[in-house]
């Protein structure tokens, strides 16, 4: 997520300096240019933010999916651009794929198999006398 806002900041700080170069260009007031043309240059900012969250959608995507997932486990969890996948963080700090985790970090049952069938049946489990 910190690469999305970090491409968002680049393209603010690319725009300011484009219309500050014009302005020295053309020897006019940066801020009397921004004020006169104000409502085009905030449309122009606002184009190019949604076009950059439209560029970065999978990943921002993947990324609110993976934080919904880590609240729905009661875990924290990161989303990593660079390997493509959701992180969970175990009870030691580190971080390992979420598909590769047993169970809930800080559980005690990690090798703890369910047992639990869901035929409906409990007679295998449980004798009945």
């Amino acid at each position: 997520m910190w690469l999305f806002w970090l491409y968002e900041g680049l393209a603010f700080v690319a725009i300011i300096l484009l219309i500050f170069g014009y302005c020295r260009f053309r020897g006019i007031g940066f801020w009397s240019l921004i004020w006169k043309y104000l409502k085009w240059f905030s449309l122009a900012v606002l184009i190019v933010w949604l076009a950059i969250a439209i560029l970065c959608r999978v990943d921002l995507y993947n990324a609110a999916h993976c934080y919904f997932r880590g609240e729905s486990m009661h875990a924290n969890t990161k989303y990593s651009i660079f390997l493509g996948e959701c992180q969970v963080e175990t009870p030691s700090g580190s971080y390992v794929p979420i598909e590769r985790a047993r169970a809930l970090p800080g559980s005690s049952n990690h090798d703890h198999d369910d047992d639990h069938s869901d035929s409906g049946s409990t007679s295998e489990f449980y004798p009945v006398n």
